[in-house]
């Protein structure tokens, strides 16, 4: 059962044969076959846009609507790398936060409770309040937000307009 619909894509995706291509412009739509010989408008369409070979097919991926396919640029395609990205800093701001609460427990202990003598070995950056609970919390807030953005980027700049890099 599992190969069954595992094939499913498969199929789908092969059910969508690129007959014609789409590239769009500010001003205008243009709809051709690759046997067709372009005008002077679409030739200049596949040239500003990065997602076309000179040759007019699709240099990463398509969607599909029809058989009319529409190239996509590289971000679009690839979203193995924005993603590990995304898990990384996201990893890495957990990580911090977690350094920033450990010392904020070790400063609270140090300035509240009473110790032996022998257990007060304190390092050079951990005097500093601002240094040992402020810079991991500050780097945490900013791998948080850049994880995020990262993982957001290719949504938000698909409402934006469609612009993507490398595309």
């Amino acid at each position: 059962m599992k190969r069954v619909v595992a094939l499913i894509p498969v199929v789908s995706a092969a059910a969508c044969q690129c007959d014609r291509y789409r590239c769009r412009t500010e001003d205008a739509e243009y709809v051709y076959a690759l046997e067709e010989m372009p005008s002077q408008d679409m030739i200049e369409c596949m040239q500003a846009n990065r997602a076309y070979t000179p040759r007019g097919d699709c240099k990463y991926c398509s969607s599909c609507d029809g058989n009319v396919c529409e190239c996509q640029g590289s971000m679009a395609c690839d979203t193995l790398l924005p993603t590990a990205a995304a898990v990384v800093c996201i990893v890495l701001g957990l990580m911090l936060c977690l350094l920033g609460v450990r010392s904020t427990c070790s400063w609270y202990k140090r300035h509240y409770r009473v110790k032996p003598y022998d257990e007060c070995e304190v390092r050079t950056w951990e005097k500093k309040a601002s240094v040992a609970i402020g810079l991991p919390c500050c780097g945490a807030v900013l791998f948080v937000g850049v994880g995020i953005l990262v993982w957001m980027s290719p949504s938000i700049l698909d409402q934006a307009g469609g612009f993507a890099l490398g595309g």
